[in-house]
């Protein structure tokens, strides 16, 4: 809550967008009381902050009018760029309200001046949270890919798409897929084949955010191709190693408060699994690392309604580097019934993102490039679930639609918080942007049709989506072949 006395008979009390003028300072006062009382918060600090109609507004409106009062403690040149870009808001707020010094006012509305705090708020780097989060479980699930083929008998070289379900495993459990270079469907089979192996992934993704009061909207594309190696030790443990290299490029929605900009960002990862099968039961181990590179672009458009006076237009860019750790561990028991294969699976799985702090350029003629601090996020998730799949036979090979549907909930689910300074605030005040709570439980649905040919080739078709996340979409098409040398 914020109480701000206007001369000495009036008083103005703010949160979020709510307003009172009260003519007496003892009424004033009271209602303060009430106020703090109530389930209401009241966030800002200043006058600038009152402005705000959001949390990160206000708090943004709070930073900008402390780091003008540092300039004017230190005696600054009142032509610094900050200085004078943090001069010309705080002056438009003090021209809303109607009291103190509004000689460089922006001659804004409350809803312009709002917006503008938004721009040049610390929002989009939520952004990178989502984005490495995606980065952690695109490098996974083409391992996990693998090991289904593994458990079903697979040998030499695969050639594939991302998730392609439970198609290795059924064939082999139904003992139809031995021109495919499977053998059986008991792990204890002798003549298995070549026991060194090797495949390639690719797959592609897309899918947006919905804005929220602490992050902006955006979409987002996904790239990743994934190569590796893996060895079979007797008949029922597997090791492999994997690279891949990956792609995803995000947009901000442009609207009111946000002018465009977006989140890109490309490395390579690494990771070695292990699994272990005995007749019906299966145990997965996946530890993986990666590398990865963004480029950050934050659009400023403060707009000035004076005759003849001119909007800040700047794009602020950075450019952090982050590293992730992946270790997932998960079972599940097969069962067969004719043609039709089904099985409950369980799979925890825990990462750990650390992204290095960085400093922005190209906002010099404004002076709004920041000094962004490190943050690191953690994930921890579980996921129960079922998987299908149905082997037809055909003249010309087998046809597998497959199906797996899991419930994951997340443990660490809290927001994180992350800071920044303005480079050249002489005071160092802190910008703070919270993203928003992970969604503790939502659930994996993946379709699939694979298909085996004469003489060994398979492809095959896959979607996968998430059910019952808030505020995100997020869809996975695959197309893929397999063969054998």
């Amino acid at each position: 809550m914020r109480i701000t006395m206007k001369g000495r008979k009036a008083c103005r009390l703010q949160s979020g967008s709510a307003i009172y003028l009260m003519a007496n300072k003892h009424k004033c006062l009271l209602l303060g009381v009430t106020l703090l009382l109530s389930s209401q918060v009241w966030g800002a600090q200043t006058n600038l902050g009152s402005y705000g109609q959001t949390q990160l507004q206000q708090d943004t409106g709070d930073a900008v009018q402390l780091t003008c009062g540092g300039f004017i403690a230190a005696g600054a040149d009142p032509s610094t760029p900050l200085f004078a870009t943090c001069r010309a808001m705080v002056h438009t707020a003090n021209d809303l309200a109607g009291t103190g010094a509004s000689g460089d006012s922006l001659a804004l509305s409350e809803d312009q001046l709002a917006a503008s705090l938004q721009e040049i708020a610390t929002e989009e780097f939520a952004a990178t949270e989502s984005m490495a989060n995606e980065i952690s479980n695109s490098r996974m699930s083409p391992v996990m890919s693998r090991l289904l083929e593994l458990r079903g008998g697979a040998t030499g070289f695969s050639a594939s798409g991302l998730l392609p379900g439970s198609a290795a495993q059924s064939l082999a459990a139904n003992g139809w897929a031995t021109s495919s270079g499977m053998r059986g469907g008991a792990a204890g089979d002798e003549g298995l084949g070549s026991a060194l192996g090797g495949f390639i992934n690719a797959s592609y993704g897309t899918g947006d955010r919905d804005a929220t009061g602490r992050a902006d909207g955006f979409d987002f594309d996904s790239y990743d191709v994934m190569v590796g190696v893996d060895y079979r030790l007797g008949n029922d443990l597997v090791l492999g190693a994997a690279l891949n290299y990956y792609e995803v490029d995000s947009d901000f929605d442009t609207s009111t408060t946000v002018s465009g900009g977006g989140v890109d960002a490309d490395g390579w990862g690494a990771s070695i699994y292990a699994s272990w099968y005995k007749e019906s039961f299966y145990f997965d181990a996946i530890a993986g690392f990666s590398q990865t590179d963004y480029d950050v672009e934050r659009s400023i458009l403060i707009p000035n309604n004076n005759a003849g006076g001119s909007a800040i237009s700047e794009t602020a860019k950075g450019r952090p580097e982050s590293t992730d750790y992946t270790f997932s561990l998960g079972g599940g028991y097969n069962m067969n019934r004719g043609a039709l294969d089904y099985g409950p699976y369980f799979r925890a799985t825990y990462s750990n993102v650390d992204m290095d702090g960085y400093q922005e350029s190209g906002a010099e003629t404004s002076g709004l490039n920041l000094r962004v601090n490190g943050e690191e996020w953690e994930s921890l998730t579980t996921v129960l679930g079922a998987q299908f799949s149905y082997a037809m036979s055909r003249d010309f090979g087998v046809l597998l639609p497959n199906a797996r549907l899991g419930w994951v909930h997340q443990f660490e689910n809290d927001a994180v918080e992350m800071t920044a300074v303005y480079v050249d605030d002489p005071r160092n005040n802190i910008l703070r942007a919270s993203t928003d709570d992970a969604d503790e439980d939502y659930a994996e649905l993946s379709l699939g049709l694979s298909a085996v040919f004469k003489g060994g080739m398979q492809g095959f078709f896959n979607y996968e989506t998430l059910i019952g996340f808030d505020d995100l979409t997020s869809h996975l098409f695959t197309v893929g072949v397999r063969s054998e040398f």
